[in-house]
């Protein structure tokens, strides 16, 4: 099937070109793009099958013993649950839609819930066969994915299904990144229906091709509908390029992916000028507390002239790339506290766009970020983001916001770009899985025993730079194994070395569900200071556990 599309797709290439649609070079472009379009098409049809063949094994084993009495089942849940670093959840829900088993133990309290007026749910258990969900809002609390297989008796009797949920953006993500990490060429994956699956601009990512309205444009729509309409192929548009930047005229190959039910369309895109340009990149000096100090004063400025000129006419200097809040690589932008994109002078595409819920490459909700700092009187915080100063390259930004009233802010930032802010995804899944760890430890033995072990430095979670740290959502130090003076003191406005008050922001996100957040801390295993990206969860209601991974200098 595979060497199939890639005969059609060769085919289509010169096709187009017989018909003047591509130029000489458009056509050496596309044949590269061809080998990554296939690499990317069976990496995610292999991780599909591999989950598939997870949750198959999963509704093997309540055997005899039916899906009534799950407790014993739960290790085994967990254990392949883990195998799928971004898996999220796995429930067994019965042939009347209500839940018998859900693991990790945070979801424990799904079970006897009746999840039959879900169309998914409804759909498992009318097919009663291994299913790839549309994705659909889960009671887990976000919008993903449901794989799932189903259970019989011995008998052949239906019992119910069981599952493996996960957002798709962060499984599409892992096996598409490395692909085109050293190409020029973006990726976006689609439902046929129209949904945006996963987008390397991630501002894309949930948005439907067909009804947003950035997509209503007559030339756009054509090409969207021929992608959706053929199973493979070759087509141009135009849209803005990867930085919202400016209007382009794009190339784009695509093919589809389908199991279990699920067909997905999968585009590579490039356009002129997509790769980085080296050129334009310039070595930044290192930042001092006098280009912080004078960052906090412009965005002071910027919030003063908001109040004295209304929003209107302050959006129009904002936005305004050769205006007067532009200085170097000093910028103004602006957001509603939904998320509305209010002021973005170098990426114009995105401005009324709502940007809640969009991460940073490590997984940092920025903007949710930043509104939090600004419904709270105003703040810094850290991110990994495009600088424009620097041929739109990613570096990590430390950004400053102020409220304007109550209903917007403005901001803005400076590049840390001598301070190493990389972290390879196989730490990154050793952290979550070390932190998931603490959290099964806590519920297993009790809040008080947990405290001991992480806050003993030779015991099984004291390990230097994999320690476990814990604070209650008041801010009172609860473990520290390193710094065991500050266990019991009360760090709600310690600020790190750039005036990040982690620990607020480590609360806040554990109070949303858990996720990431920067910090600059020192090592204990080297003794030097560095970006530390942090992995925190709830562990009870009124507390949170964390661990971390230092970038080194």
């Amino acid at each position: 099937m595979r060497m199939w599309t890639l005969c059609i797709l060769a085919w289509l290439i010169l096709a187009a070109s017989a018909a003047g649609c591509l130029d000489r070079e458009e056509r050496d472009e596309t044949r590269m793009m061809e080998q990554v379009l296939q690499e990317s098409m069976e990496a995610i049809e292999s991780e599909l099958n591999a989950i598939s063949d997870a949750t198959e094994a999963n509704a093997a084993l309540p055997g005899a013993d039916g899906i009534e009495d799950t407790a014993h089942l739960l290790p085994d849940l967990e254990e392949r649950l883990q195998m799928f670093p971004y898996g999220i959840s796995t429930l067994i829900i019965g042939r009347d839609g209500v839940v018998r088993a859900a693991v990790p133990e945070d979801y424990t309290d799904l079970v006897g819930m009746d999840l039959s007026y879900q169309d998914a749910v409804e759909r498992a258990n009318t097919e009663q066969m291994t299913i790839v969900s549309d994705v659909f809002w889960l009671v887990e609390g976000f919008y993903g994915i449901s794989q799932s297989s189903p259970i019989f008796d011995a008998d052949g009797n239906y019992l119910g299904y069981t599952d493996i949920t996960y957002r798709p953006e962060e499984m599409i993500g892992r096996m598409v990144e490395p692909i085109i990490a050293t190409t020029r060429y973006d990726i976006w994956v689609i439902e046929k229906g129209g949904r945006v699956i996963y987008d390397t601009t991630a501002d894309e990512i949930g948005r439907n091709i067909f009804t947003d309205p950035i997509y209503q444009e007559p030339g756009l729509q054509e090409a969207f509908q021929e992608i959706v309409s053929r199973e493979s192929g070759l087509t141009t548009y135009t849209f803005w390029d990867r930085n919202w930047q400016e209007e382009v005229r794009k190339i784009a190959l695509f093919g589809t992916v389908a199991v279990d039910g699920a067909e997905w369309r999968v585009v590579v895109t490039t356009y002129e000028g997509a790769h980085r340009d080296p050129a334009a990149e310039t070595e930044a000096a290192a930042k001092t507390d006098a280009d912080i100090n004078n960052m906090k004063a412009f965005v002071a400025e910027a919030a003063a002239y908001a109040r004295d000129h209304g929003r209107e006419a302050a959006l129009s200097a904002f936005n305004d790339p050769e205006g007067d809040f532009v200085r170097g690589e000093l910028y103004i932008f602006a957001y509603a506290y939904d998320g509305t994109t209010l002021a973005l002078p170098f990426q114009p595409g995105l401005v009324g766009e709502n940007r809640r819920g969009i991460a940073d490459p490590y997984g940092v909700l920025f903007i949710d970020g930043l509104c939090w700092r600004a419904e709270t009187g105003g703040g810094s915080i850290y991110y990994v983001y495009p600088d424009p100063s620097a041929g739109f390259g990613r570096d990590l930004k430390l950004s400053y916001v102020q409220p304007v009233d109550e209903t917007w802010f403005v901001g803005s930032g400076i590049y840390l770009s001598g301070i190493r802010a990389e972290f390879s995804e196989a730490d990154r899944d050793a952290l979550v899985l070390r932190v998931h760890h603490a959290r099964e430890y806590a519920n297993a033995h009790g809040k008080e025993e947990a405290l001991a072990a992480f806050n003993d430095q030779d015991g099984e979670f004291g390990l230097l730079d994999d320690y476990i740290f814990a604070y209650g959502y008041d801010g009172t130090t609860l473990a520290l194994p390193y710094q065991p003076a500050k266990i019991g003191s009360e760090r709600l406005d310690f600020e790190d070395r750039y005036g990040v008050r982690a620990v607020a922001w480590e609360i806040m996100v554990a109070e949303e569900g858990g996720g990431f957040v920067y910090v600059t801390h020192t090592s204990p295993a080297t003794g030097l200071e560095s970006v530390k990206l942090c992995y925190v969860v709830p562990a009870g209601p009124d507390w949170l556990i964390g661990s971390g991974i230092y970038s080194g200098i």
